[in-house]
Order: C-alpha cells, then sequence, then structure tokens
C-alpha cells in the first residue's frame, strides 16, 4: 500500500501541484508554524521524488546526458548559474533583514521552495508526453477559477470593489491577482492549443485536447476582462498578436491586418482613443499612483546602501516611510491649467482634488520590485535568467524541431514576455502560486534546451 502510494505521488504529485497553484491560499500552523495547502503539497511530492530516486540522486543533481558511445558528460542544469546567484541574492536580503520572521517566510516560499519546484518540473518534463499533462492541468486549473469569475460576473457575487466598480476575483483576495495568475497561462494556452490543431499525426482526443485548451483560454480572456485588470488584458492581447506573426506567414498576414484594422478603429473613435491613451500614459488615478511610487522608490535607491542591497526580503514597506507621501493631487477633470490652479486656488479647490496614498508591499515595478528585495545582484541575476531564457527559446525556434514543438515553444516565449510586460506595473512573482509558475516555464523550456543538446551530442 505505501509504495503504491508512493509510486502514485511520484507519478502524479508535480500535476497535483501545477493544479493546486491557488491554494496557497488555505493558510494554517503546523506546531505553530504559517504554513499553506500548497507548501504541505509540494513539500509531500519532494520528500516523495528525493525518496524514489535517493540512489541516483547525485545523478539528478548533477544532469547526466548520454552520449552515442555510452559515455556521459555531466552538465548543470539549465539556468543553474543565475539560479545560484539568485538564491545567493536572497540569502543576503535575508540578512540584511536580520532575518525576520516575515523575511524567512518570502525566502522559503518564493526563492527555496519555488525553486525547488523548478528541479521537479524539469526533472518531470523530460518524460515523453509529460509537457502536455503539465501543460492540460494548468489549463485545468485556469479553467475552474476563470469557471468560477464568470459565475461571479453573471450573479453578481462579487467579492471586492465598490458599487460603481464591481470587480471579479474568483478565487482570489482581489482582482489583479486573477489576472496575474490567468494571463501568462492563457498566452501559453493559445499557442499550446494551435499545436495541437496542427498536429499532422493526430492521436485520440487531439481535437478534443485543443477544443479543451481553448476553452480555458477563452474562459480565462472573459475572466481577465471581468476582474478589469487592464495590464493583464494589454499584455496578454500584445503576447498573442505579436507572437502569431512567428507562427506562420498566413498568420502573419492575418494579425498585421487585424492590427491595422484596430489601431484604425481606436484612433478614428475619440473616447477609445482618449482612453487608450490614457491609459497607455498611466494617467487615470492608478497610473498616477504608480508613478509617484517609483519616483519615491528611485529616491530611496539613491542612497549607496541601498543601491546595492535593496531593503532586504519584505521590508520595503518600512523603508519607503521616509520618502512616501500622503497623497497626490489628482486631475480628474484633465484641466489643462491643473497645475496652476492648485498652487493659486483656495484650500477648498485642493482638497478636492486630494487623494490619499497607502504603501504598498512592492514597488509595482519589476525592475524595482527585485532591486529593492534582493538588491542590485538579485536584480542582475534576475535579467540573465531573462536572457538566457530567450536564448534558449531563440535557438531552440532555429533547430530542427517539428513545427508543433516550435509553436509551443513560442508560447513559453510569449508567456514569459507577458509577465515582463504585466511586471512594468504590478508584481508578478513575489506571491506563492505566480513564483511557482514563473519556474513551470522555466522548468518546460529547460527540459527541451537539453533534449536538443542531447541530440547534438549524438
Amino acid at each position: 500500500m505505501i509504495k503504491m502510494f508512493l509510486k502514485l505521488i511520484d507519478r502524479y504529485g508535480v500535476l497535483l501541484i501545477v493544479f493546486f497553484l491557488p491554494a496557497y491560499l488555505f493558510r494554517f500552523r503546523i506546531l505553530g508554524i504559517p504554513s499553506t495547502f500548497l507548501e504541505v503539497l509540494f513539500s509531500l511530492v519532494f520528500i516523495v521524488w528525493v525518496f524514489n530516486n535517493f540512489t541516483g540522486l547525485k545523478e539528478r543533481i548533477k544532469l547526466k546526458i548520454k552520449k552515442e558511445d555510452k559515455k556521459y558528460i555531466v552538465k548543470n542544469y539549465p539556468f543553474s548559474f543565475f539560479i545560484i546567484s539568485l538564491v545567493l541574492a536572497s540569502f543576503i536580503s535575508l540578512w540584511v533583514t536580520g532575518f525576520s520572521n516575515n523575511a524567512l517566510g518570502v525566502y522559503k516560499a518564493y526563492f527555496i521552495e519555488a525553486i525547488l519546484f523548478y528541479v521537479l518540473i524539469f526533472n518531470y518534463s523530460r518524460g515523453k508526453g509529460n509537457i502536455e499533462k503539465i501543460i492540460l492541468s494548468l489549463a485545468s486549473s485556469a479553467f475552474l477559477v476563470s469557471l468560477f469569475a464568470v459565475y461571479q460576473k453573471v450573479t453578481g457575487h462579487y467579492w471586492s470593489g465598490g458599487v460603481d466598480e464591481l470587480r471579479v476575483t474568483s478565487v482570489f483576495l482581489y482582482p489583479n491577482a486573477l489576472g496575474l495568475y490567468l494571463g501568462p497561462l492563457a498566452v501559453l494556452f493559445y499557442f499550446y492549443g494551435i499545436s495541437l490543431f496542427t498536429k499532422k499525426d493526430k492521436q485520440p482526443y487531439t481535437k478534443l485536447k485543443a477544443i479543451y485548451i481553448f476553452l480555458a483560454f477563452i474562459l480565462s480572456l472573459f475572466a481577465i476582462i471581468f476582474a478589469r485588470s487592464e495590464a493583464s488584458l494589454l499584455a496578454l492581447l500584445f503576447s498573442v498578436f505579436f507572437g502569431s506573426i512567428f507562427i506562420s506567414k498566413r498568420f502573419a498576414y492575418f494579425y498585421v491586418f487585424l492590427g491595422f484594422i484596430i489601431g484604425g478603429i481606436i484612433l478614428h473613435t475619440p473616447t477609445l482613443k482618449v482612453f487608450v491613451f490614457e491609459k497607455a500614459q498611466l494617467k487615470d488615478f492608478s497610473g498616477e499612483v504608480r508613478k509617484q511610487q517609483w519616483r519615491e522608490t528611485r529616491e530611496l535607491l539613491k542612497s549607496p546602501k541601498r543601491f546595492i542591497f535593496g531593503c532586504g526580503l519584505s521590508s520595503y514597506q518600512e523603508c519607503i516611510q521616509d520618502y512616501h507621501q500622503d497623497g497626490i493631487f489628482f486631475n480628474a477633470e484633465r484641466d489643462p491649467d491643473f497645475r496652476r490652479k492648485i498652487v493659486i486656488y483656495n484650500d477648498e479647490y485642493r482638497e478636492k482634488h486630494w487623494r490619499p496614498t497607502e504603501i504598498y508591499m512592492y514597488p509595482h515595478n519589476i525592475v524595482l520590485n527585485f532591486w529593492v528585495e534582493l538588491g542590485l545582484l538579485g536584480l542582475l541575476s534576475f535579467f540573465g535568467l531573462i536572457v538566457q531564457f530567450f536564448y534558449f527559446a531563440l535557438t531552440l525556434l532555429k533547430s530542427r524541431k517539428g513545427k508543433e514543438e516550435k509553436i509551443i515553444i513560442l508560447g513559453l516565449l510569449f508567456a514569459v514576455l507577458e509577465i515582463l510586460i504585466h511586471g512594468l506595473v504590478d508584481v508578478p512573482y513575489f506571491k506563492n502560486d505566480l513564483s511557482f509558475l514563473f519556474w513551470v516555464f522555466f522548468g518546460i523550456m529547460g527540459a527541451y534546451w537539453v533534449d536538443l543538446k542531447n541530440s547534438d551530442e549524438k
């Protein structure tokens, strides 16, 4: 019975973690230590994986690639250099905070556990057909999360928003969390669905899987729209439009033509034009708050200590207090003479346009997020990972791999691009589900890369 249980966990454990990524919301204490359902599930699966592979653990830790003459050359895991430097940077940031409880929690969940999950994903992805299983598990998770969001919209059972701004949240605690989770997944589903439809040697249920994947994509898109997560929607649409150009000439012609049509509609519809340009220039209240955060954070980083070490893990709110402004003047009427009037008009006019601003956990910009949390080393390590990921993807796209695999690689590439675009105005990594999801993409890309190097060695 125990052996059967261990085999089941070893076979399906990774898929369960992928499916239950939003389950970090179930929080509890074990012997007084805060934990989540996601952490417990991951720990169980990882321990079983180590136990089942204990005799060959050295081979697992040092990746071996077989050559034609039956000899082995030992190579490190893909991305290993920047992963090690990222872990080092996070440990230094832990030291900067004096090993506080909050910092230890962030270090454990977002770096140690998430990166060990990369090890699981990478090894699991190298099994035949397992990448498809991972994507289908992600699709099932997104399907249910999106379905609940649509239910909220239809029934009006919202969890957040005021009378004039009702936004769905699904299982999450705030609307943007829905966009952050579903945005990159929707991009991946779009490309994977196309790869299934273009498959020449169609296996049983291939079309059925393709329909299911596209249904997950459509539901995710509607959920993001209903959440009014505009940054996520923009990043998603840009990634799908731009990425589709690289699928084939037929896709390229269609999406370029569609882009011209949409651009023309926007430019010739005054209200839509104003809305789009206002959002793009961050001139709405949310955008003005973001810009104020970035100004404050830049002032913070002018200190030599903060420039090099940042604030340390989970310490941004404390660090930024000396630089924070309690509010901003917001030009709701779009008066071109607004700044002059604020100076010369009476207190009643200024009070009417004054909006309080809170101190957020992060600066809401992917560069500043990593800089204040992990210091300069962490920021450089993160972008080193991104550059290497893009290098792997572009190399794989130029390789001899089949068209279906190349479309999946495009999906991974543009899913990460979606994260980066959304990250310009939000926090797409520092959250339990998002940090795990980030390393899912890297684990699959790493598996594709090693398979390519393996074939080159033969």
